[in-house]
């Protein structure tokens, strides 16, 4: 009942300290604590680049941020005063103890007589290397410990020692009560993002009370502790992270400075070994992932292109991190290995008939790919574009010309090779559009079809004038009743046109030609002659239409007469002065000025 009720106070305090991470310890109770310790998940499943189990296992956490400063870390727990043996396991030694004379020595009583507990504070941890040189390979925190021990039921001192001198007291304890202040230096190494282990080495003076009674004799010496331990991170989303596990831990302490001026004790100094097991809770800043870590991962993954944009990011954020170095070496590896990368995206997408995705994804990689691979490219470029070409060609032949150019227009841009083609398939739906025009005996539009195609292509001069000579073959057939001035005239021409190419015409179609020349020429004196008539014809309305009108009619007067006029000018604040202007379809104006509302001038152009 004792032990426990000494228990009972620091169980309270360290339970109450750990209560701050426990909100998002329940969050997720779904998953097991070794589930959530050892997390093993979809990162073990795929393909990866060489290394990546190495790196899963020595470099989880390279590009971390540091653990820079740990403001408490509390240990509570239950220690053996063991004394000797190998690390103090086992009985104690005779000379745990050291006496002023000869003594009955003092075995510190049974094994539970040597059982105690330990509250251990570490407080103001501090990663002096990142500060002092902006080191970050290693998370090592220098600061203050602060410890108390003592026994829960010690054993008491031999009863012969008070016979031999009177002045030593019987029947008392020894507690072997400690307080001590020491230097703390220790090392996190963190494997995985939910837990890290711990090693820490202390050294300092501790302070004893030998007795359990007033005016006991007290002590001082070194004393020095080795723990090695492990963490569980209880991330609650906060700058600062909370973190609770368990310590193994091995005290030494020697008490060789005693303080005794009542002499009560026969004892001048005395080594205590204490072996235990502790429950720890701690409160720590930093040691997140950063984008280095993510860009690494996406590295192994062979997503070389997140993983440059994420580690260029590190590198501009943490210019003096440890493993810079190391990162830059991911971007340039990552560099390197896009446009492969590149590459394999592109011919995925092509295996899923997704060719202008996978088009892009070659073209991005041949523009930073080296030679090599680049060649590889550009053959892979070259068969896909023949192959759409193939696909356009057949659109063109079932009458979707403009679908088919505008296909083979953008498939051009893929392959230089390929650009001739666009040029092609304009001529083949010029002159299969002239074809279909001839056919329903649009002559006009198919001619004009015709003469574009051979702008484009010279070469095609036999062609276009095989369909003009049909053309004109057609029309001589009726050239007696052709009385559109353009096809007479075309007749004419493709008459020309074919003695030009054969070096002559028979007899009949010279004389055709002879009689649409005479025919051209009547139509055209006629077409003049009509021309004549209709300015004559116009000039007599103009002039018909002016007569009635004479100076000083009002506005109202010339507009019954004339009608309203093609365009109107006015001035004065109430309009009285206005210009009219009459536009005839021959070209002729008549202009006609007004002044107080009344017709001033008459003029003609």
């Amino acid at each position: 009942m004792v032990v426990i009720r000494k228990s009972i106070p620091i169980i309270l305090i360290f339970f109450s300290f750990i209560s701050a991470g426990e909100v998002s310890a329940v969050q997720d109770t779904s998953k097991s604590l070794i589930f959530k310790v050892f997390n093993i998940n979809e990162e073990l499943s795929g393909d990866y680049e060489k290394g990546y189990i190495w790196d899963r296992i020595f470099r989880r956490r390279e590009f971390h941020r540091p653990i820079n400063f740990i403001p408490m870390e509390l240990r509570y727990g239950f220690g053996f005063n063991a004394g000797g043996g190998f690390l103090g396991l086992g009985s104690l030694k005779s000379n745990w103890i050291s006496y002023e004379s000869d003594v009955t020595e003092f075995s510190g009583g049974s094994f539970t007589s040597r059982l105690g507990h330990q509250l251990d504070l570490d407080i103001l941890k501090t990663n002096l290397a990142y500060y002092w040189f902006g080191n970050s390979w290693l998370d090592m925190h220098t600061g203050i410990n602060l410890r108390y021990s003592s026994l829960f039921l010690p054993a008491s001192i031999p009863s012969e020692w008070n016979a031999t001198n009177t002045s030593w007291l019987a029947e008392t304890k020894f507690t072997g009560k400690m307080m001590e202040v020491a230097w703390s230096q220790s090392l996190m190494l963190q494997w995985f993002e939910s837990w890290y282990t711990t090693y820490r080495y202390t050294y300092g003076v501790a302070f004893s009370e030998l007795y359990g009674t007033a005016g006991s004799p007290t002590g001082y010496g070194p004393s020095q502790s080795f723990t090695m331990g492990a963490r569980i991170i209880l991330d609650t989303g906060m700058s600062n992270r909370f973190a609770v596990g368990v310590d193994l831990k091995y005290t030494h302490t020697n008490i060789n400075h005693i303080k005794d001026s009542d002499d009560v004790t026969p004892i001048n100094k005395f080594t205590i070994q204490t072996a235990g097991i502790y429950a720890t809770a701690s409160v720590f800043f930093g040691g997140r992932k950063t984008k280095g870590d993510s860009g690494k991962m996406h590295y192994y993954r062979r997503d070389y292109i997140n993983a440059k944009r994420l580690l260029e990011e590190f590198v501009d954020e943490n210019p003096s991190h440890a493993n810079i170095h190391r990162a830059k070496k991911l971007i340039v590896e990552s560099e390197r290995k896009i446009p492969y990368q590149l590459m394999r995206e592109g011919m995925s997408f092509d295996e899923r008939g997704m060719i202008e995705r996978a088009v892009e994804r070659y073209i991005r990689a041949k523009s930073m790919a080296d030679t090599l691979l680049a060649g590889v490219i550009n053959e892979r470029l070259r068969e896909i574009a023949f192959r759409e070409v193939e696909k356009a060609e057949i659109w063109l032949n079932k009458g979707y010309g403009d679908t088919a150019i505008a296909h083979v227009t953008m498939v051009s841009g893929w392959h230089p090779e390929i650009r001739h083609h666009v040029k092609r398939f304009k001529i083949t739906l010029l002159m299969n559009q002239g074809e279909q025009l001839y056919k329903i005996g649009l002559n006009d539009r198919a001619l004009s079809y015709f003469d574009k195609a051979l702008e484009m292509d010279p070469g095609l001069t036999f062609e276009v004038a095989t369909y003009k000579h049909r053309i004109a073959a057609d029309l001589l057939t009726m050239a007696d009743s052709v009385k559109d001035l353009n096809s007479l005239r075309f007749v004419v021409y493709a008459l020309e046109e074919t003695k030009r190419l054969t070096g002559g015409l028979s007899k009949t179609n010279g004389r055709i030609l002879d009689e649409l020349k005479l025919k051209l020429t009547e139509r055209d004196v006629w077409i003049t002659r009509q021309k004549i008539d209709e300015i004559l014809r116009s000039e007599k309305e103009i002039q018909e239409a002016i007569k009635p009108i004479e100076l000083g009619m009002t506005i109202s007067q010339v507009e019954d007469i004339m009608g309203s006029p093609s365009e109107m000018m006015s001035e004065g604040s109430e309009k009285q002065n206005q210009l009219w202007i009459y536009r005839y379809e021959n070209g002729t104006k008549v202009y006609l000025t007004f002044t107080n509302y009344k017709l001033f001038r008459i003029e003609k152009e």
